[in-house]
């Protein structure tokens, strides 16, 4: 394979690495630095974040599943995932290196299993996917009452971006995705009585706008950090930028208020 082709193969991949806390590829954040694909299936990957002093274990855990989803490439020989300008860069560059893991890289200071995090996000991304599919649903239908939702199956959502976004994460969490499943349900699948319905919503509503706010901060602090990294970072539904171009370096970074046309 020429490796034009494997530098295509290892972005795809890397499109399936999410920021756990975002809920975005790190390719669309503009996390990843370069790839390069050197000699008979060796390949280098370098990461960038948007401050030193991002968390560690979500630092930890995207650089390890980017490495994971690289290794499993039929192609790979040897593959190195290197964290750049991070103030934990030496040790997690030396536990990916060594194969170390989680808990064998940070040691006592590694207090959560890292899939024990990674659960905790799934939980979050699922929340702000359901909220986002039933918003969806009540701008479209009027005359549906947030009660009525305790009624409402999967079936039942439009086939929509949305739609599709609430099926992975629902897979992902292990929760049905056959078209009879009810969408208004807790982490562990069960549906929420009707008078729950409002107070779920609200607080699924406030983990969503929490999540979006977040990506769109660290997307401008990326790019403030590394001014380069605007070309890499794909445009995100909400972003109220000039459209076609980026914010630069040392501008403000746009609020982005949701609105019934923005929340998606």
């Amino acid at each position: 394979m020429p490796a034009d082709a494997r530098e295509r193969s290892a972005r795809a991949a890397l499109d399936t690495v999410l920021d756990p806390e975002l809920d975005e590829p790190i390719t669309d954040l503009g996390f990843v630095r370069s790839v390069t694909v050197t000699g008979d299936g060796a390949l280098t990957v370098r990461l960038r974040l948007p401050t030193s002093f991002c968390s560690p274990n979500f630092a930890y855990l995207m650089a390890s599943d980017a490495k994971d989803a690289l290794t499993a490439l039929p192609w790979t020989r040897e593959v190195v995932v290197l964290l750049d300008d991070h103030h934990d860069s030496d040790l997690i560059n030396q536990g990916l290196a060594a194969d170390a893991g989680y808990r064998g890289t940070f040691g006592a200071e590694a207090e959560k299993d890292l899939e024990e995090l990674r659960l905790t996000f799934r939980r979050k991304a699922h929340a702000a996917a359901m909220e986002r599919a039933l918003a969806g649903l009540l701008r479209e239908n009027p005359d549906l009452t947030e009660e009525d939702l305790h009624g409402v199956v999967l079936g039942d959502l439009p086939d929509a971006a949305a739609s599709r976004a609430l099926l992975r994460r629902r897979a992902a969490l292990g929760l049905g995705v056959a078209p009879s499943e009810p969408v208004l349900v807790d982490e562990d699948g069960r549906r929420f009585p009707p008078a729950e319905i409002p107070l779920r919503l609200r607080f699924a509503r406030a983990v969503r706008v929490s999540i979006d706010g977040n990506a769109h901060f660290c997307r401008g602090l990326l790019r403030t950090r590394y001014p380069e990294s605007a070309a890499d970072q794909s445009p995100r539904a909400g972003d109220v930028a000039t459209p076609g171009r980026p914010v630069r370096a040392g501008e403000p970074i746009p609020l982005v208020v949701p609105s019934k046309e923005n929340v998606s």
